[in-house]
């Protein structure tokens, strides 16, 4: 979700029972205006599902209590709780995205929250280290292109590009072995440095979670085999 979206949540959006939220408004921020509601980035609502471990018991909890909020201030009755707003600030009816923005730095600061760049994870990053984790698991693009809010799934795919290598190396280990084991024609020695870099992509590729021990070329085609450039 993007921050603006999260800032937009009402308890009217969250369904417990089917576990989606459901992203309709966006909290955006002009000059001489402030703060305001609008509708999203692309003009039209989704769904996204609720992680039921981690999330759904949180939003379970923190919707009680903001119940009990409510019955404390007698303001059952007067006020819906799915009108209320999931996050606010302190005199205010929603939090604004500069609020959240500066809340989430200090949260990064004191648990030393960093990135691979080396700089402090910022609420977007969040954003972004989910779709990187998507992709890098073998997520559909379509489905995460729904999850973001991306207009069209090639938007999705020009932003996270950068992240397709993992699952080149993965295809590519699989197609290699055919070259040097007589598929095309006699047995080719591919040197140490060959052998090297196979097993560095292996290692690379366990490393995120892949269980490969070694490439099986049994069901690949001959005509499906490329050139391998990667190495």
């Amino acid at each position: 979700m993007r921050i603006g979206e999260v800032c937009g949540l009402r308890w009217c959006d969250v369904d417990f029972e089917t576990g989606l939220i459901s992203i309709r408004h966006s909290v955006a921020y002009a000059k001489g205006m402030g703060s305001f509601i609008k509708d999203t980035k692309t003009h039209d609502a989704r769904g996204i599902p609720i992680d039921p471990v981690g999330l759904l018991p949180f939003l379970k909890e923190t919707h009680e209590i903001d119940c009990g909020k409510l019955r404390l201030r007698g303001l059952t009755g007067a006020v819906e709780i799915g009108d209320c707003y999931i996050l606010s600030e302190p005199g205010a009816t929603f939090a604004t995205t500069s609020y959240i923005r500066r809340a989430f730095k200090t949260f990064s600061e004191t648990n030393g929250l960093m990135g691979t760049n080396d700089e402090l994870i910022t609420f977007h990053g969040l954003r972004h280290t989910f779709a990187t984790q998507w992709i890098r698991q073998g997520g559909d693009i379509k489905a995460l292109q729904s999850i973001l809010g991306h207009k069209d799934a090639m938007a999705t795919f020009n932003v996270y590009a950068d992240i397709e290598p993992i699952s080149k190396i993965h295809n590519m280990l699989r197609a290699t072995p055919c070259l040097w084991r007589g598929h095309l024609g006699p047995r080719v020695d591919p040197g140490p440095m060959f052998q090297q870099r196979i097993q560095e992509s292996i290692e690379t590729l366990q490393a995120f979670g892949y269980g490969i021990t070694e490439p099986d070329d049994r069901n690949i085609a001959i005509r499906d085999v490329k050139t391998n450039s990667w190495l």
